[in-house]
């Protein structure tokens, strides 16, 4: 859609989770100047309207063999410039990075995750072949990224993996908080969002889900 595109990068790392926070102005092919972090500019007015700006999150869900899952909230991947942070970036997700991007730039006004075919293999991904993928035939959707995140991957990723035969599921199960492993750099980012003032949470008495079956 972009006709052009710039990357804007903080040189100051953030004390907690070590990213430099980056996020691309580009322009659309309809003409339109968008900031990710400062909305839509008005080249008349010669500012910026945030209100203008609406993201929709819509990540796949996957195992990884790294940070364990992929979904929502490693999905701001996409965001930043991981090679002009000198791999910063990407480093920076087991240390909550992925919230403080959300945070400095701009959250999801809704988050969509495709959980149509997933990769329930525990230590593998996130790239993987439909031959590798398992169908499951889910769609979730929640304004909280942290939320959606945790019941997907206990209720959906690790289903599918039992499902498999899979039998050591720590690495993609969001209540393993140990060092390094998906569930801590979850509530990592979260910390991140609620410090901010934004609502997040892993405690499932705090979430109301919806089950809609549409066969």
């Amino acid at each position: 859609m972009e006709t052009w595109k710039t990357d804007i990068v903080d040189q100051t790392p953030s004390p907690v989770t070590g990213i430099k926070v980056s996020y691309p102005k580009f322009k659309t092919r309809f003409g339109t100047f968008i900031s990710f972090k400062n909305g839509v500019w008005n080249t008349i007015k010669r500012v910026y309207n945030s209100e203008l700006l609406k993201v929709i999150n819509v990540p796949v869900l996957k195992a990884h063999f790294i940070y364990g899952v992929t979904g929502c909230v490693k999905h701001y991947m996409g965001i930043g410039s991981d090679k002009l942070t000198d791999h910063g970036t990407h480093k920076s997700v087991g240390k909550g990075g992925m919230g403080t991007e959300m945070v400095e730039t701009r959250m999801p006004t809704l988050n969509v995750l495709d959980a149509i075919w997933v990769n329930a293999n525990p230590g593998k991904g996130p790239r993987t072949s439909y031959d590798d993928a398992t169908r499951v035939n889910v769609i979730l959707a929640s304004r909280d990224p942290v939320a959606l995140d945790y019941w997907a991957s206990k209720y959906v990723l690790m289903q599918a993996a039992r499902a498999l035969g899979f039998k050591d599921l720590s690495h993609i199960d969001p209540d393993n908080t140990a060092s390094g492993a998906f569930g801590e750099w979850l509530r990592l980012s979260m910390e991140e969002l609620k410090k901010a003032g934004y609502q997040a949470t892993v405690n499932e008495d705090q979430m109301n889900v919806y089950v809609s079956n549409l066969l």
